[in-house]
């Protein structure tokens, strides 16, 4: 989809002129998602690739390309880490420790949000372990103590370290930059600073900012543990074509099988599936559809997705899917988060969303995940001449495969 076609464009990817405005964009780009989708419904059609996809079962199973995915991917490149409403305000601290070397998000006084390696510069104990409100952040193991933008600040038994420059020991920062609601960090310590524009492209960017991430608040927030690659674990999120056979009883009667439609941004991507109440009125001429809530999933590269969805009642809930690498090939942990949208904030309960998030946790957690464990035992076992292969009707995750391996392609001729 090209810019001039995107419903949000015209507004500049820094800021709506208010937040009316934002609600209009969100809803013609919305709308505009389910015409489409209506349309697939009605012809019995989905998007496609050209063609089908084969992959080499080592995409899966080789721990070295697994340890290079760990380091292209999630260090050297920017990783969405949190919210803004996971550190709403000044002192708000956030461990993020899924990416390699242990990282502190802190909100100074100002408001902005800085991010430092969490290791206590005396003797590199972790310095934060809880995230709570904080005027300082002192280490437990002596103590030292340092201020919200990581100067040290206080050394008990000062005597012993007379002769020591304190300026050399304040915290190690890494790169972060938060942006409408989300908060990228890079993990590299002393890094190059983030251009959010440039890594999500301005017409992705476009369609995030009209989301207004930041007034989400989070509601509940489960972590699950697989037994899988990460990309195995991934690839659940970016197809619907499985939804009839392994989720008949509870995604697959919510949704549509095998239908979707897709926006690309590059390395990122919008796709949506048909919501089953669309069938209620595909039929009906436009103007007597009803309002919806269901804005797609959005899929920030490389292992991020953010599911605009509706709850009841017009309700609308954000379930946010980060899924990370283990230590090792076979492992991965996701974790789950449901937020609570600004606009949705007359609605003072909290239940619809914390029950929202957690059926969306049973079905991942025993139905999608269930199958990449199996999965990714019978790679290991597969013989090498295997091939797993992505049909057409899963571009969404052909597209996914083709930039990792670009990536990586990059990096080992930028070593050569």
């Amino acid at each position: 989809m090209s810019e001039h076609d995107n419903p949000v464009a015209a507004c500049d990817a820094q800021g709506a002129d208010s937040p009316s405005e934002w609600a209009v964009l969100r809803q013609v780009s919305r709308n505009r998602l389910r015409k489409r989708t209506i349309e697939h419904i009605k012809n019995r059609t989905t998007d496609l690739a050209e063609g089908s996809m084969q992959l080499d079962r080592s995409v899966y199973t080789d721990p070295v390309r697994h340890a290079e995915e760990r380091e292209v991917l999630f260090r050297q490149r920017p990783v969405l880490a949190a919210f803004s409403g996971d550190l709403p305000g000044p002192g708000d601290t956030f461990l993020f420790d899924e990416v390699g070397p242990p990282i502190l998000l802190v909100r100074n006084k100002a408001g902005q949000v800085n991010a430092f390696l969490n290791m206590c510069m005396h003797r590199a104990a972790k310095l934060v372990t809880e995230c709570k409100r904080k005027i300082r952040m002192s280490c437990k193991f002596h103590g030292w103590t340092y201020d919200l933008d990581g100067k040290l600040v206080g050394i008990p038994g000062s005597e012993g370290f007379a002769d020591l420059d304190r300026t050399q020991r304040n915290l190690i920062p890494v790169p972060v930059a938060e942006w409408h609601g989300l908060i990228f960090v890079r993990a590299v310590p002393n890094g190059e600073p983030i251009d959010i524009i440039a890594h999500l492209g301005e017409g992705f960017a476009r369609e995030l900012a009209s989301l207004e991430l930041e007034n989400a608040r989070p509601m509940k927030t489960t972590r699950i543990d697989v037994d899988a690659n990460w990309k195995y674990a991934l690839d659940t999120y970016g197809e619907g074509y499985h939804f009839a056979t392994l989720h008949p009883s509870s995604i697959g009667a919510l949704a549509l099988s095998n239908i979707m439609s897709y926006d690309n941004y590059g390395p990122h991507h919008r796709l949506a599936m048909p919501r089953a109440e669309f069938l209620e009125y595909s039929d009906k001429p436009e103007e007597e559809w009803p309002d919806t809530t269901y804005g797609g999933l959005f899929y920030i590269f490389p292992n991020v997705v953010i599911n605009t969805n509706s709850i009841k009642d017009g309700r609308q809930f954000y379930g946010v899917s980060k899924v990370f690498p283990g230590e090792h090939v076979g492992r991965a942990t996701s974790l789950l988060t449901t937020y609570k949208p600004g606009h949705m904030m007359d609605h003072p309960e909290t239940e619809p969303w914390t029950e929202m998030h957690d059926f969306i946790h049973k079905v991942v957690s025993t139905e999608d995940y269930s199958v990449s464990q199996d999965g990714q035992r019978n790679m290991e076992w597969a013989p090498d001449s295997f091939k797993p292969v992505l049909g057409a009707n899963e571009l969404a995750l052909q597209n996914i495969h083709r930039h990792i391996q670009a990536l990586l392609d990059e990096a080992h001729g930028a070593q050569k």
